[in-house]
């Protein structure tokens, strides 16, 4: 039975809009990569500012190799491009995933349908750089698809266009939450992944952040990760970071239990330094007066009392023990952005502690006497997101070892029951 593609038309309408370039690498070219952090996956390329007239925002990017092992046919984004002198840009290629067929003779053979198949050969048969024609590069991508074993790459390409940039819905706190837990594990964005399990046709922040490799994505039609009952579930995904002895497993969802349980969005549980700790996105609104004071506000909105009693069951007051240190054991904290920012601009973050207090700051009080929170009524006193992650990772901060491993256990109740929000686990990895 063939998979569902509803990422399709959204491939075809970037064909058709934006274009397709195809990309020929020389044999030197493809081994000096072969030695880089990311190879063919991400990378960078100079070419001529004329090459890609016609294109416009993020194309798909067809790029052809050819060395002595033979050929092979990937396909990716062409993420940005920069003019780095006056003749020359510099264009970066991202999400970039190795296709069938491999040889361009075979993919030639593909597309039969005239007139495209003696536009395709023409412009395949000179030149390093190309730019298909709209009609021509949304009929090559309707003929890719047709390869099932190309729809795992295909997809996880079409997540990576249509992945949100700004803070506007629960896609984007998503995506923020995903690169909140590659950050605490001390890793960048676009980080390879070593397994990516997709659970069939549904949206995850994963594919579009997480990085990924060539042979790593597996899409679960049957709803099944390994180790995981996902039958009636809201998982959308599981992925697999290494570095080192260290292992991060982050699992996302659609609003399920984990949210209704904890009243958070994000759990680090970081297994290394015995710590956990909890995260709640709220959306910082401009201030009502414009853009005069430049301030952002957080109204608090139906859901907090509720969310801040859920937390409050799960707060306890153990004791470290043994050596044990933390600069504060508090597990929840609250996370605040700007709508409509980026989401790398990150936003600040108090513990749920702190929050409280503020309810009886005057300084907090708007004209009303409603609460209010906000970057000028902090006056610097929150964590930045950098600061916070640092923290998480070097174990300074999250509940004490013997509370984190009662709500380990509560945890992995939840996810055994394949409901969560985004939970990112930290641990280290068994030895052989």
């Amino acid at each position: 039975m063939r998979k569902k593609t509803s990422w399709l038309p959204f491939l075809k309408d970037t064909a058709l809009n934006n274009r397709i370039v195809v990309l020929r690498l020389e044999d030197d070219e493809w081994t000096r990569l072969g030695f880089t952090r990311h190879g063919v996956s991400e990378f960078t390329k100079a070419l001529p500012r004329d090459s890609l007239k016609g294109v416009k925002g993020t194309p798909l990017c067809l790029i052809q190799t050819e060395t002595g092992n033979g050929e092979n046919l990937y396909l990716g984004l062409i993420s940005s491009r920069t003019n780095i002198a006056t003749l020359d840009m510099r264009i970066k290629i991202e999400r970039a995933m190795e296709i069938r067929p491999r040889s361009v003779a075979e993919l030639l053979r593909l597309v039969t349908e005239r007139p495209h198949a003696g536009n395709l050969k023409k412009l395949l048969s000179s030149g390093f750089v190309k730019v298909l024609s709209p009609k021509l590069g949304a009929h090559l991508v309707e003929r890719l698809a047709s390869i099932d074993e190309n729809q795992d790459a295909m997809r996880v390409v079409a997540e990576a266009l249509s992945a949100p940039k700004r803070f506007q819905d629960q896609a984007a706190l998503q995506e923020s939450a995903v690169r909140g837990a590659l950050k605490a594990f001390g890793l960048y964005s676009g980080e390879r992944a070593s397994s990516l399990h997709l659970v069939g046709g549904r949206e995850t922040a994963l594919s579009r952040t997480g990085g990924i490799t060539e042979d790593s994505v597996i899409e679960h039609d049957a709803r099944s990760v390994p180790g995981y009952d996902l039958f009636e579930s809201d998982l959308t995904g599981c992925a697999v970071f290494k570095r080192g002895n260290e292992r991060l497993e982050i699992f996302t969802a659609n609003r399920g239990p984990l949210e209704r349980v904890f009243g958070v969005d994000l759990i680090y549980l970081n297994l290394t330094r015995r710590n956990i700790v909890m995260v709640q996105h709220k959306m910082l609104e401009p201030s009502r007066t414009g853009a005069a004071d430049g301030d952002w506000i957080y109204r608090p909105d139906s859901d907090l009392d509720e969310q801040l009693r859920r937390m409050r069951k799960f707060t306890t007051t153990r004791r470290p023990a043994g050596r044990e240190y933390r600069f504060n054991p508090a597990v929840f904290y609250l996370k605040f952005v700007k709508r409509d920012s980026s989401i790398k601009k990150g936003g600040f973050i108090i513990p749920v502690e702190h929050f409280e207090k503020l309810r009886d700051d005057p300084v907090c009080r708007g004209p009303n006497d409603g609460l209010r929170v906000s970057w000028e009524s902090l006056d610097g006193r929150y964590l930045r997101e950098a600061a916070f992650f640092d923290l998480i990772r070097s174990g300074y901060i999250g509940a004490y070892a013997e509370t984190t491993e009662d709500m380990k256990t509560l945890v992995e109740l939840v996810l055994k029951c394949g409901k969560s929000a985004v939970a990112a686990i930290q641990k280290s990895m068994e030895p052989l």
